[in-house]
């Protein structure tokens, strides 16, 4: 009987049990998370900042959930160590765990920049339970918020905070020349930037924070590259993440920007295998090495890494870039490539009386290799097709022109496109 331990209790953890149940219905499985109880939605954690939402109602699963699957769960404790040769997991409490297949789903942690002092200050990020809640905290009294990073994160922080404490004043900076460089291309930024200059933000592009300083009276000195100093009593950092692999330093496991896997999420030693923001795997349009920490693509390498570690033979298709959320009551979505390249055409419909600017990329062969978007929600309504079009690498050349309207029912091309290549076969 084959034993199975997973580290993670996220997106791809969660997934992995589910797809070796429908596989294996007794292989014993054990789940170790090092975040206490209770296993969580990490992308609802906007939602509980903002107050609309309670932990219960962001709950993933219940004890009761792991019992029915005759999961043993172990909570609050994280892995120390790995002995591949031994095929054991040390804990940090001292506990040893034995495997026949090991997925490491323990996902990434919040990057802390370089910042003289950042270590000494209060600091808030986004990423955890634990995180969220000293957002609260901090939040309370705080009347000017400076925050570190005009990224995705960042932006969802402000947003859920703008419900939450509509009194509180706002400075960010970005070292990059528009707001959501790793999501939006330039327009988009622009037009993002705009609305959060349009609710009083101060909006700093160009520029980073150097140092910290926590004055007697609690509050914060920011003195940044420019030469700029700001005054602040709450600090919020969001620079990216990180794989949250320590651990495994020493064990012989392949790590580049994550753990390397192959197309089965295999990595490099016999019965190890890693899914979700931990991981690397592919880019599905460029085929580079790549890490993408978001949900669905944890959700379906966790899929193919569980059913694999149960006997079955899938073949992840490679990653590709999907983010749709809503900041500052603009709906903004990015798909693949969304930035001009040589070689792509871009197709572009703007209405500054709506404010909705859509561009969507083709290759040389017509086929759409990404979009951006940013307007209102029914002008996101159909990332989930396009997203479907760039997996099926549809040939788009006859409806082009569509794109240029303001609106386009997609669905309807793709299938268009569908049954025109069928024909040709």
């Amino acid at each position: 009987m084959t034993s199975y331990l997973i580290l993670g209790a996220s997106a791809a953890g969660l997934a992995a049990i589910e797809a070796i149940r429908q596989r294996d219905p007794s292989g014993p499985i054990t789940l170790v998370s090092k975040e206490p109880e209770p296993c969580y939605s990490r992308v609802a954690l906007p939602y509980l900042i903002a107050g609309e939402k309670d932990l219960r109602q962001i709950t993933l699963q219940t004890p009761d959930y792991f019992r029915s699957r005759n999961v043993e769960a172990i909570w609050g404790v994280g892995a120390a160590s790995l002995d591949a040769s031994a095929r054991q997991v040390r804990l940090e409490d001292g506990r040893t765990l034995s495997y026949d297949r090991l997925l490491i789903a323990t996902g990434s942690r919040s990057r802390v920049p370089p910042v003289q002092g950042i270590g000494e200050a209060e600091v808030c990020y986004h990423w955890t339970l634990a995180d969220a809640r000293q957002i609260d905290r901090a939040s309370q009294d705080a009347r000017h918020c400076f925050v570190i990073g005009a990224g995705f994160i960042s932006l969802l922080t402000i947003t859920a905070l703008l419900k939450r404490r509509p009194g509180l004043r706002y400075t960010v900076v970005e070292i990059a020349d528009q707001v959501m460089p790793q999501l939006l291309d330039p327009e988009g930024g622009r037009r993002l930037e705009e609305e959060m200059r349009s609710l009083g933000m101060e909006v700093l592009l160009g520029d980073a924070v150097n140092a910290i300083e926590r004055g007697r009276d609690g509050k914060y000195a920011l003195h940044l590259r420019s030469g700029k100093t700001y005054q602040a009593d709450m600090v919020v950092c969001g620079t990216g993440v990180e794989p949250n692999i320590g651990f495994v330093e020493g064990s012989g496991l392949a790590v580049e920007r994550g753990i390397v896997t192959n197309e089965r999420q295999e990595t490099n030693l016999p019965g190890v295998y890693a899914a979700g923001d931990c991981a690397q795997t592919r880019d599905f349009i460029s085929g580079e090495p790549v890490v993408h920490a978001i949900w669905p693509t944890a959700i379906e390498q966790g899929r193919v890494a569980g059913a694999n570690m149960a006997g079955d033979s899938l073949s992840y298709p490679g990653s590709l870039s999907w983010n749709v959320t809503e900041l500052f009551g603009l709906s903004c979505a990015s798909i693949g490539k969304f930035r001009d390249e040589p070689g792509l055409e871009p197709i572009v419909f703007r209405d500054r009386a709506t404010g909705v600017y859509r561009k969507v990329l083709v290759d040389g062969d017509n086929r759409v290799v990404g979009a951006v978007v940013i307007g209102r929600p029914q002008d996101v309504q159909e990332m989930g097709v396009l997203q479907a079009m760039v997996r099926r690498r549809t040939d788009v050349g006859r409806w082009k022109h569509r794109f240029t309207h303001e609106r386009i029912n997609l669905g309807m091309i793709a299938f268009e496109a569908l049954k025109a290549q069928l024909a040709r076969r």
